[in-house]
């Protein structure tokens, strides 16, 4: 149990954030989550400030991972790809599978209803941190998420 605990307390916020920046970790945790689903993974990190505020950070590492259990779990992919850049005063993140994909309309309406969250909770995790959210997918054609958060944040409060 507690090795159980000890692995959900550094997937939750890992200690590689603090360390070593936001694209170390999220090589580690794609790869991880890759190699457990026998997927092939590309993390691709381009010009990111090391000194990114803390709760910046957090919330595209917790969107991210919050993209990638998505993919494991449900797209049946073989190919994952992960990219993280800045560009025009913000943090761009794309994660990218070349799994069966899904109807986004028809996942927006079954989390409404309640029925899973993980979308919703994706999308107010970046509006809360004042960003934008787009997701494309359809059925048969893999599945995109992109997300931009800006740079320029005042307040460095604690991701949610």
């Amino acid at each position: 149990i507690l090795h159980g605990v000890r692995r959900l307390s550094l997937d939750l916020r890992p200690s590689l954030l603090d360390d070593l920046g936001l694209a170390a970790a999220l090589r580690w945790y794609v790869g991880a989550q890759a190699q457990r689903a026998g997927l092939a993974e590309e993390v691709i990190a381009g010009a990111v400030p090391a000194d990114l505020p803390s709760a910046l950070a957090t919330t595209c590492f917790r969107v991210a991972q919050e993209a990638v259990t998505n993919v494991v779990r449900h797209a049946h992919a073989t190919r994952l790809t992960v990219t993280l850049d800045t560009e025009n005063g913000a943090v761009h993140l794309v994660v990218h599978d070349d799994g069966v994909g899904f109807d986004v309309g028809a996942a927006r309406r079954r989390a409404l209803s309640g029925e899973s969250l993980g979308l919703l909770g994706l999308e107010e995790r970046v509006e809360l941190a004042g960003g934008r959210v787009a997701i494309e997918s359809a059925p048969g054609r893999g599945t995109t998420v992109r997300v931009s958060v800006p740079l320029g944040r005042a307040d460095d409060e604690a991701a949610p």
